[in-house]
């Protein structure tokens, strides 16, 4: 003989509460083995362990419908097991971004800087990556990009300078906090003034010589990317290939054949040590916290500097190149 449980009794077997049991018979997921002629409903051995497993299904975070699918054979077990463990991948890694924020926040010294530290992350998560890229934008042509310049100049710069911001929306915890301090630096106006004072020699490179935009880019491009691809091949500052790249880099920022090429790299290092900053170098360091895929260039740049440098203190390198210094 079948032993049937009232509804009530169910209800303290399981821990489900009495309402959640007359949804569940309410939208067939679980409905009741045996219903009386009075309407009350009655729960076989077989129903109850089904509505444990229903229970369990959704403290895994499974939803109704999905149950359903699965028991009532129309949805693959499997396949709804992969798609709650994406969902529980996704809610990882959402608390492990609110635990970076929270420990970062806490290493902001006193409440009053915890607080505000707290208040202008949650400016940048309301903000999207079109938010943040007008952000900059408006910032270097208000700010940064000289305005005598001609518009295929500002325009470069301008693309330039969004490229910094990543195409993710959401950001870890560690951009987060890098983006906040780039936006602090931004709306600084002495290091706006320093970021001008510095681009100074080149937009005077650039009038003096009267240089192009597109193809001044164009060869730009080509030349740090023949660059990368020898730094990922294994060359160093004394490979030939590597110093041949340089010298063509060099030239980017040099009148050609106003003076000597050894003159010239002297002149470029020198050029270079002026055009930065502490708080320049902090700036770079944020931008590629903020967006790890500019690394390559980070790498190209401490490459230049060395390879410069050790054809400066070995002349007769580029005499043996046919090159005259």
């Amino acid at each position: 003989m079948n032993t049937y449980y009232s509804i009530g009794e169910v209800s303290k077997i399981t821990g489900a509460t009495v309402k959640t049991i007359r949804y569940y018979d309410e939208i067939n997921l679980l409905p009741a083995s045996h219903t009386s002629p009075n309407g009350y409903r009655y729960y076989s051995h077989e129903d109850i362990w089904q509505l444990e497993l229903i229970l369990f299904l959704r403290y895994l975070g499974f939803k109704v419908k999905d149950i359903k699918g699965m028991l009532h054979h129309e949805l693959p077990v499997s396949t709804s097991i992969q798609w709650q463990i994406e969902a529980v991948q996704q809610q990882l890694e959402h608390l492990q971004r609110v635990q970076d924020i929270l420990i970062q926040a806490n290493q902001q010294g006193d409440p009053h800087t915890q607080l505000h530290y707290l208040h202008d992350l949650a400016e940048v998560l309301n903000k999207g990556q079109k938010q943040r890229e007008h952000f900059i934008a408006s910032k270097m042509q208000n700010a940064i990009v000289e305005q005598q310049l001609p518009e295929d100049w500002r325009e470069l710069f301008l693309v330039t300078y969004i490229g910094f911001v990543p195409k993710e929306e959401d950001l870890s915890a560690t951009q987060l906090a890098a983006w906040t301090n780039i936006q602090t630096l931004l709306n600084d106006p002495s290091f706006t003034q320093e970021i001008r004072e510095k681009l100074g020699p080149f937009w005077q490179a650039v009038q003096d010589q009267n240089l192009e935009a597109s193809p001044w880019g164009s060869k730009y491009n080509q030349i740090t990317d023949n660059i990368l691809a020898l730094i990922e091949a294994g060359k160093k500052e004394t490979d030939p290939e590597m110093q041949e790249a340089v010298l063509a880099y060099v030239s980017l920022f040099q009148n050609s054949g106003s003076s000597s090429l050894l003159d010239n790299l002297m002149t470029f290092l020198q050029t270079a040590e002026k055009m930065t900053s502490a708080r320049l170098e902090k700036w770079w360091e944020l931008v590629l916290t903020l967006n790890p895929s500019l690394n390559p260039y980070a790498q190209l740049q401490s490459m230049i500097k060395p390879t410069a440098e050790w054809l400066i203190d070995h002349p007769d390198a580029l005499k043996r190149r046919g090159v005259s210094s």
